[in-house]
């Protein structure tokens, strides 16, 4: 949950309780507000202030709790939606995964913004989100790491890595919905897990899966580890 919150958070837009934590990414989704209870229900006073400071910077699209997915009933005032899946795998397995490449398909470890943009908003279907969720300032950070697929020259599908906490965090994977079926995507979660898994000091990969992508990673060799849930207010 430390990765969760370093990774989520931008600026001061934070929560901090002495059960809970939360952080604000400021961008129009639903995971754009997280906040993180561990592994118990958090005394219900914290939930309570959790939930007030949610409710104060929603946008409309609820936001995500990191908390056992059996628990999650149990906060007051709110209702579950649908959730993730967080799967995981140690790094050294993750740096073991088998790399295959379809034909015509070459992957790029240090791709431009336009085409890192491109292939995000492509497999999305909103490239104005993907214009503000990546910036220039990412790809020339210390912590974060992007791959792009490209077919006879075009960007389409990507894959970021992100470090935090001794972990190598998978996110922004997909492809274009034509081409889904055919093995970029795997090839993309294996070349950055192999970037996430291979970096000193790192010891876990991970990533949230939704149920389309949750057969993909159980067969690379992730594991389910917990549930993320989706509250919002009734």
């Amino acid at each position: 949950y430390p990765a969760v919150l370093r990774l989520s958070g931008r600026g001061d837009a934070v929560f901090r309780s002495p059960t809970v934590s939360g952080a604000d990414m400021e961008v129009p989704h639903p995971w754009g507000i997280r906040i993180c209870a561990g592994d118990a229900m958090p005394d219900l006073t914290d939930a309570a202030a959790a939930i007030a400071w949610c409710t104060r910077r929603d946008t409309g699209h609820g936001w995500y709790v990191s908390a056992p997915a059996a628990r999650a009933g149990d906060w007051p005032g709110l209702e579950v939606d649908d959730g993730s899946g967080v799967f995981a795998t140690d790094a050294t397995v993750a740096a073991a995964f088998p790399l295959v490449v379809p034909d015509g398909v070459t992957l790029d470890h240090e791709p431009s913004l336009e085409d890192v943009r491109a292939a995000y908003g492509g497999w999305m279907d909103d490239r104005p989100l993907a214009d503000l969720l990546v910036s220039a300032d990412d790809l020339a950070h210390p912590d974060r790491a992007f791959v792009v697929a490209h077919l006879d020259g075009v960007p389409v599908g990507c894959a970021f890595v992100w470090w935090a906490e001794g972990t190598a965090y998978l996110s922004g994977i997909g492809v274009l919905e034509s081409l889904r079926g055919r093995g970029v995507g795997k090839a993309l979660t294996t070349a950055a897990a192999h970037v996430g898994a291979t970096r000193p000091g790192i010891d876990v990969v991970w990533m949230f899966a939704t149920p389309e992508g949750a057969a993909l990673y159980d067969r690379m060799g992730f594991v389910l580890v917990d549930r993320e849930v989706l509250l919002q207010p009734r």
